[in-house]
């Protein structure tokens, strides 16, 4: 943790510039909370300023050296004259001392603590200060007693009074990065801000506890948070100081603050006296503020909260949060947080009187996605009042965090009479569905609710199995009658428009996918509070809508958006599917980089939240991704983990991921066999009816090196008429004729969707067209468009980007076997084509002589690769 940087006081260094260039301020004094950084920022100034010439001294005051006369300045008397009870003397020799030093240059001195200075050094700063024979930087800690030294410094405006406030979110995020070195996923980002507050000193105890305890590590490359935080340390310390002078009933209060806050003063003033709340604010320990027509109470400071749950006892902390409850279930309960309060603060208090608010808690924790809770509270409901619908409850729990199996075992193989089949259908429906991709069984399932209470609901699931497995317009079918129903729920409306957003989108209808979201919104917005998914949902349906249709500005805009937006809620475990549908927007836009990072922050988070299954498709995404930066062996080991991900559900990804597959292999300089995985992804695409999808499959068999698919992609056009159809037909005509100026066209459209790759793969394949027919001119113009945009792809590693110029003079074989060749022997690429030695040789053979080359080292040269990189086949000529 050492080292780090100085960030987030700007403005404060440009008060303390302008001071020292008018003239007129004798010195500054830099006051805030213990940790806020008053000491770091007075030590920036003074080097700042010895960097410009001045001579600079430090004093530090402690309260050790309180009871020594000048025994904090010692280092600014003259050797040999160390204070007698000689006051005036002292002060007299060591104000000469600096006079003859701020001859020479100005004199800076800093004192840190400076409320702890002893009457002697007081007045001997103070002295030099108002003498201007130094200008002071002194630090403050709010709340102590203010000095008369410090009182003569700012008064009449002589020094200005900076009250140091907390580093703002950007300036924590910098020493987050820089302390851990990694990427940080969105909720432990903001975790990690909240419990700071911005306060450095907390961060840095935050980080090296968390660190050392592993409650804080890597998966997958991203930093996460895997427990609670057990406080220790500096900050303890601190917190313990402050507790020392406080009676036992002030101290109560605050022990209550920290297993419930923020708690309403009504409700804090049945379990204390008031009296101890004034104190503890008095102490700057807690703080009042008002929330619509109440008053809540909380900490001062978060870590606050965890260094006083870290020093509870077992049996104090439980009674504690059992009078907590039972204060609580005494009132009526009208807040909506009242309930989900009420649910935890029984469980953690070890009794469950009121199971039916615990399980009202398990459904708003459900609510918010935090998965974890929401199974706690299931399992204690279903323990205290055991019942099918609890059964059901926990299933359903279980079945959202991906945890199939024991959803099933938990909920009974046939369905219960009366009002429990309901909740039962519907659990039992997305067990069979999500977790043995058995559609057919669901559907069954959801068909028993047919002409019963819920009927509305079951076709809401449907509607989203039907998406996910791939039958987008009976998706539309299902999602227009429950649409038009007058008496469908709120609920069941919302999962129709999100499930038809979706399914229009891949049907490549850009205005129906609008109006459903439209409609859907409208809901969802008016009934957020009792259903917080919906606004998400549609959100992440409509960005998924615009990646299938290729418009690449909306589906980023909306999930980026979607992404800061829960961040900053109270549902942060919602961000997992926007920052994932992030990534393979950003995939497709050619950047490698950032398409990785947002993936891996997905996958990490849905470890444990994986309703819908969306991991296997995001791991192949990351494949991609990971392909496109030219990391064969990394993308393999992706796509290895995609595999193994596999059920028969969500068929919808099927063929993004026999994509991922597709450019693993071409990372791999395999080829030809990418390419016939990208048929192979076109054909499946077309088979379950995805148009949008088989259209850029078909195009990949293009870019691939494959056969090239213009027919059917002028179909797909004809059939579909999206602005990315058009583009992708008209690329496809321009490769097969090697036309400039039907591929410049085609990058124009490509960018224009902020198909950023494929517009420079267009343009790049159009310098060659242009070269080829000797028109020289528009090929420096099409060479300056082709590198701008390259420059917006990362760095991404395609065929029709990194082989320009080889591939527009072998056939396919010869550019796959001089892939090849720069890394691998000759008998190495026989066995990964299923040729014969003599085969990949006479082809190298050919290679060679197209080239006008005669080594794999000047082949490595031709395609910019190192030449250590390259393996000659010893005995071999070529």
């Amino acid at each position: 943790m050492r080292g780090w940087p100085f960030v987030g006081r700007d403005e404060e260094l440009d008060i303390v510039r302008s001071c020292l260039r008018r003239g007129e301020a004798i010195g500054v004094v830099i006051s805030g909370e213990a940790g806020i950084g008053k000491t770091r920022l007075a030590q920036e100034i003074l080097a700042m300023l010895g960097s410009e010439s001045c001579h600079t001294e430090w004093v530090t005051a402690t309260a050790a050296l309180a009871s020594i006369p000048f025994g904090a300045v010692a280092a600014l008397l003259p050797a040999g004259r160390l204070p007698e009870g000689q006051g005036l003397s002292v002060l007299t020799a060591a104000a000469a001392q600096i006079r003859g030093r701020a001859m020479e240059r100005r004199v800076v001195i800093g004192v840190d603590d400076a409320h702890l200075l002893d009457e002697g050094s007081a007045a001997l700063i103070g002295y030099l200060a108002t003498q201007r024979l130094a200008f002071v930087v002194a630090t403050y800690r709010a709340g102590a007693p203010v000095p008369d030294t410090i009182t003569m410094l700012w008064k009449d405006g002589q020094a200005p009074w900076l009250d140091l406030p907390s580093l703002p979110g950007p300036a924590v995020d910098r020493l987050v990065d820089h302390a851990l070195g990694g990427d940080v996923d969105g909720v432990a980002r903001g975790r990690l801000r909240s419990m700071a507050a911005g306060n450095p000193l907390a961060l840095r105890e935050l980080l090296s506890a968390a660190l050392e305890d592993r409650t804080l590590r890597q998966r997958h490359g991203v930093w996460h948070f895997t427990g609670d935080y057990r406080p220790r340390g500096a900050m303890r310390q601190v917190l313990a100081d402050r507790l020392r002078p406080l009676g036992p009933q002030t101290r109560l209060a605050l022990e209550l603050l920290a297993c419930g806050e923020p708690l309403p003063l009504a409700l804090l003033a049945q379990l204390v006296d008031l009296a101890c709340v004034d104190e503890a604010e008095a102490h700057g320990l807690a703080v009042s503020e008002r929330a619509g027509r109440r008053v809540q109470v909380r900490l001062a400071h978060p870590l606050y909260g965890e260094v006083l749950r870290a020093g509870l006892p077992v049996s104090r902390a439980r009674q504690l949060w059992w009078r907590l409850a039972v204060t609580l279930l005494g009132t009526p309960l009208r807040r909506r947080d009242d309930l989900l309060r009420a649910a935890l603060w029984q469980v953690e208090g070890g009794a469950v009187v009121r199971p039916d608010i615990v399980r009202i808690g398990a459904r708003q924790a459900i609510d918010r996605a935090d998965l974890a809770l929401a199974e706690r509270l299931a399992r204690a409901t279903r323990d205290a009042e055991p019942s099918p619908d609890a059964d059901a409850l926990l299933a359903e729990v279980l079945e959202y965090r991906g945890h199939s199996a024991e959803a099933a075992a938990v909920l009974p193989e046939e369905p219960p009479p009366g009002d429990d089949l309901l909740r039962w259908a519907l659990v039992r429906a997305e067990t069979m569905y999500w977790g043995n991709g058995d559609a057919v069984a669901a559907e069954q399932t959801l068909a028993l609710l047919s002409g019963r209470p819920g009927e509305d609901l079951a076709q809401g699931i449907q509607s989203w199995i039907l998406l996910f497995d791939g039958r987008c317009a009976a998706v539309l079918d299902v999602a227009e009658r429950l649409l038009a129903s007058e008496s469908a729920s709120a609920q069941a409306l919302i999962w129709a428009a999100v499930a038809a957003t979706a399914a229009a989108g891949f049907l490549g209808r850009a205005t129906a996918a609008a109006g459903y979201h439209e409609r859907g919104l409208a809901i969802a917005a008016a009934r957020q509070a009792e259903l917080p998914w919906g606004v998400v949902e549609l959100g992440i349906a409509r960005c998924l809508a615009s990646l299938a249709m290729g418009d690449l500005p909306a589906a980023w805009n909306v999930a980026d958006d979607g992404y800061r937006q829960v961040l900053s809620e109270q549902s942060p475990m919602m961000s997992a599917g926007y920052i994932g549908f992030r990534g393979l927007v950003e995939c497709a836009q050619g950047k490698p980089a950032s398409a990785s990072r947002s993936l891996r922050e997905a996958i990490s988070a849905l470890e444990g939240r994986d309703t819908l299954r969306l991991t296997r498709g995001f791991l192949a995404g990351l494949a991609t991704a990971t392909a496109l930066g030219g990391e064969a062996v990394s993308a393999r080991i992706w796509m290895d983990r995609a595999d193994q991900a596999a059920n028969d559900a969500n068929r919808i990804f099927a063929p993004w991921i026999l994509l991922g597959n597709a450019w693993t292999l071409a990372a791999a300089d395999r080829v030809t066999d990418a390419a016939v995985s990208a048929r192979y992804a076109a054909d499946l695409a077309a088979g379950i009816g995805l148009p949008t999808v088989e259209a850029l499959a078909r195009y990949d068999v293009v870019r691939l090196g494959g056969s090239n698919e213009c027919h059917r992609l002028d179909e797909l056009d004809a059939a579909l008429g999206t602005p990315l159809s058009h583009a992708l037909a008209t690329a496809a005509r321009g490769l097969k004729h090697l036309d400039g100026e039907t591929l410049s066209d085609a990058a124009l459209d490509f960018a224009r969707l902020g198909q950023h790759l494929l517009a420079a793969e267009a343009a790049t394949c159009a310098v060659r067209a242009y070269r080829q027919a000797g028109l020289v001119g528009k090929q420096a113009l099409a060479r300056e468009r082709a590198a701008a945009l390259r420059a917006q792809c990362e760095g991404a590693v395609t065929p029709l980007l990194n082989h320009e110029r080889i591939s527009h003079v072998l056939s396919r074989r010869e550019r796959e076997v001089a892939l090849l060749a720069v890394r691998h022997s000759s008998r190495n690429i026989a066995e990964r084509l299923g040729l014969s030695v003599a085969t990949v040789n006479n082809n190298l053979a050919r290679v060679y002589g197209k080239l006008g080359i005669t080594r794999r080292a000047q082949l490595a040269e031709l395609l910019d690769i190192p030449p250590e990189r390259t393996t000659d086949d010893p005995g071999l000529i070529y």
